[in-house]
């Protein structure tokens, strides 16, 4: 039998509203089963097996009849991107329903080729077949029992056309698309690579140590071209994009062992091991990634940026290499961090941020005032810049003028004229130059020191509206900060409009969470929950299931939010040396303002998170 008769995935799974029916995977021509167009028959069976919800299901059928892409995203891709639904468990789910043979890596009984022999059979595809082969996950794997001329391919993704085009390219008559899972599939191809490094000569390794810059990029110019590391970390970048990590951190240990973790919901998580690979190697690729780093350069801090197009969305990334000490003479150890810019989600809104009923209303109403400063205060990465993004989106006119300064400018904003700093525009400068700009809404990156502080107020009080934000740990101490700085009380009290204090709470996964039956009292006093309230809450505490990481999916934002009513702009014109924040708390609580520990006790009430995520993100009032 030619390759020609070989099973190809129909229109019906790639999404197709025609009625077709499957042939055999394994390429005999005979029907498997009589299927009903992949959009109806597919979402019928992930509603029986309690994959997703009905409501998901129809939501799901009418995005895609509705949608401007039309035809050109599967229920599978609508499924992952529009619904977050765990792209592993829906691909094990199509392996399934479609029949395709399942192939359990630790299984002994398997005859699977020796990795030199899949190498083999990789390295003599065409160029272009081998870069679609490496970048669609295909790997030859074994010859069907009794049938030397059939070969099986392993892939984490058997609905993906492109595998079979890759497929009928090995030297063999027929084929099957067998499914792997996704982890087990990068512990097999962790294994091929591996197979290809160790033709390295161990004398070519261990005189790394004692050769020069030029002689050591050789080597390792050329272990990266016969190991597929570029590849490997192509797939890194795309895996982070696609489990929602916001950091991706490269940290060599040994020599030849890079550790490579994502950030998870704020959480450090280990995600794969490279070894016998030279981390020098490792962080070579990295840099060849990205644009503005050296990668001759090993004794300096640097920064860079690369851009990659993942699940046909443009994804940005911001890479940080730091030197690091390591205790093996010879070696130059090299950390890296890459953030992973998405473009702010259409999606994302002041209404779904997750500010309570008063936050919602008090911060519409000063970022709709004409003038003055809107100040975000909290740590890094709670979630500042993109309650910022929501709010400009709000007030941004097509007659209005607005400019930002950000270093570095993370969130691209139709309709907002960006400040982009280089080595001859300095922040200070740049902030100077806007006053001169015609600006109506302006939005400077952070508060730095006194220049930046007194150029912000005076933004405020010259007619425009600012954002920016300062670190504090809540939104009192971000007036007593400003006046520690410099700027005078009469001036804050009339330029600020309103500070908010965020943090970013993770959330429990829906999926998995359970109820918390004992809950100690010494834990519910050190939350703040009065007996009453503990005796009327059911407490719900991680599981851990494949739809989530460790009982946790996502984080949602809680706030304290300090409205400046005339009170507390009288309280502020009146302060003698200090600022009194004990007034500035009581006045705004009395007001409605509902501090960052209450804030978090109102999720725990409504089963979102628990009280140990609370009590590790705020203090007690």
């Amino acid at each position: 039998m030619s390759s020609q008769d070989t099973f190809e995935p129909s229109q019906s799974m790639l999404g197709s509203e025609e009625q077709t029916s499957r042939s055999a995977a394994d390429g005999s021509g005979d029907t498997a089963r009589s299927a009903k167009p992949f959009v109806n028959s597919f979402l019928e069976h992930l509603v029986r097996t309690k994959v997703i919800s009905e409501e998901i299901a129809t939501r799901a059928s009418a995005w895609r009849n509705e949608s401007k892409d039309r035809g050109k995203k599967s229920v599978i891709d609508i499924l992952i991107d529009e619904f977050d639904v765990s792209r592993e468990l829906l691909h094990d789910e199509v392996a399934k329903f479609y029949s395709f043979r399942i192939i359990d890596f630790y299984d002994r009984n398997t005859k699977r080729f020796p990795p030199s022999q899949v190498n083999k059979l990789l390295a003599e595809l065409p160029e272009s077949i081998y870069r679609l082969a490496t970048k669609h996950n295909v790997i030859p794997f074994e010859t069907a029992e009794n049938q030397p001329d059939k070969l099986l391919v392993v892939t984490p993704n058997p609905s993906d056309r492109i595998v079979y085009d890759v497929a009928r390219s090995f030297p063999y008559k027929r084929f099957e698309i067998c499914y792997m899972k996704e982890k087990d599939w990068a512990e097999l191809w962790r294994q091929i690579t591996l197979d290809k490094q160790q033709s390295l000569s161990a004398i070519e390794g261990d005189a790394l140590f004692d050769e020069d810059d030029a002689e050591l990029e050789g080597v390792l110019e050329m272990e990266i071209n016969r190991n597929q590391l570029v590849g490997l970390m192509e797939n890194i970048l795309s895996d982070a994009v696609r489990v929602g990590a916001s950091d991706i951190h490269v940290v060599p240990k040994t020599t030849r062992r890079t550790e490579i973790l994502f950030r998870i919901d704020g959480q450090l998580n280990s995600w794969y091991t490279i070894e016998d690979a030279r981390a020098e190697a490792v962080v070579a690729v990295v840099k060849g990634r990205a644009m503005n780093l050296d990668r001759f350069e090993r004794m300096a801090a640097q920064d860079g940026s690369a851009q990659k197009v993942v699940d046909n969305q443009i994804i940005r990334f911001r890479m940080s290499i730091l030197p690091i000490f390591s205790r093996q003479l010879g070696t130059k150890f090299e950390s890296v961090v890459i953030r992973i810019l998405k473009d702010a989600d259409a999606s994302v809104s002041l209404s779904t941020i997750g500010f309570d009923q008063y936050s919602l209303k008090v911060f519409k109403d000063a970022i709709s005032k004409p003038h003055g400063m809107v100040i975000l205060t909290g740590p890094t990465g709670c979630g500042k810049s993109t309650t910022l993004i929501a709010a400009l989106r709000t007030v941004m006119k097509p007659t209005l003028n607005t400019i930002t300064v950000e270093d570095p400018v993370e969130y691209l904003q139709e309709g907002a004229r960006q400040v982009k700093l280089n080595h001859k525009l300095s922040f200070d400068d740049a902030i100077r130059a806007i006053l001169r700009h015609d600006p109506d809404i302006v939005m400077v990156g952070e508060i730095r020191d006194r220049i930046t502080a007194d150029i912000a107020v005076k933004l405020a009080n010259t007619g425009h509206l600012t954002f920016t934000t300062l670190h504090t740990n809540d939104a009192p101490s971000v007036v007593s900060r400003l006046f520690k700085i410099g700027i005078e009380p009469f001036l804050l009290a009339q330029s600020l409009n309103v500070v908010v204090a965020q943090r970013l709470v993770r959330k429990l996964c829906e999926r998995c969470k359970e109820p918390l039956t004992n809950v100690s009292d010494n834990v519910l006093s050190r939350s703040g929950f009065s007996q009453e309230e503990a005796d009327t809450t059911t407490f719900f505490k991680p599981v851990g299931c494949i739809s989530c990481v460790g009982g946790f999916k996502g984080r949602t934002a809680i706030h304290e939010t300090l409205y400046f009513t005339q009170e507390i702009r009288d309280i502020i014109t009146e302060s003698g040396e200090r600022i009194d924040l004990d007034a500035l708390r009581q006045s705004a609580q009395k007001h409605g303002m509902v501090t960052l520990r209450k804030s978090g006790l109102d999720l725990i009430k409504k089963g979102l998170s628990t009280i140990e995520e609370v009590i590790a993100n705020t203090t007690n009032d």
